[in-house]
């Protein structure tokens, strides 16, 4: 009989929503809020700053995180579910920056 498997193994295959994931973002906007306004610390107008400014830099890195996903053999179908989207809409969203990105193999 095998052991378990370990489940810091295990990736998820959709977006997950959680407790890890509620931390992170909270210590995000904390830490993002304390870098550029640490006077307003608690104020809902920083706090919002914050997520828009991090939605917007989350938005900028996902092109190249398909790209990367792509490059390393990943399907269309994947990326969809672990964008939580379509295959379809990733695709259509994605596919041109990942062709444009993509790195030409090099010859010795």
């Amino acid at each position: 009989m095998s052991a378990p498997a370990d489940p810091r193994r295990c990736f998820p295959t959709k977006p997950v929503t959680d407790d890890d994931s509620e931390d992170v973002q909270r210590d995000a906007v904390e830490e993002l809020v304390g870098r550029r306004a640490p006077m307003h610390r608690g104020d809902a107008r920083a706090v919002l700053h914050a997520l828009a400014s991090l939605s917007v830099e989350i938005a900028r890195a996902l092109p190249d995180a398909v790209a990367d996903a792509r490059d390393q053999d990943y399907s269309w179908g994947e990326i969809a579910e672990l964008l939580g989207r379509p295959k379809r809409t990733a695709k259509r969203g994605y596919a041109a920056h990942a062709k444009q990105r993509r790195v030409p193999f090099e010859l010795d």
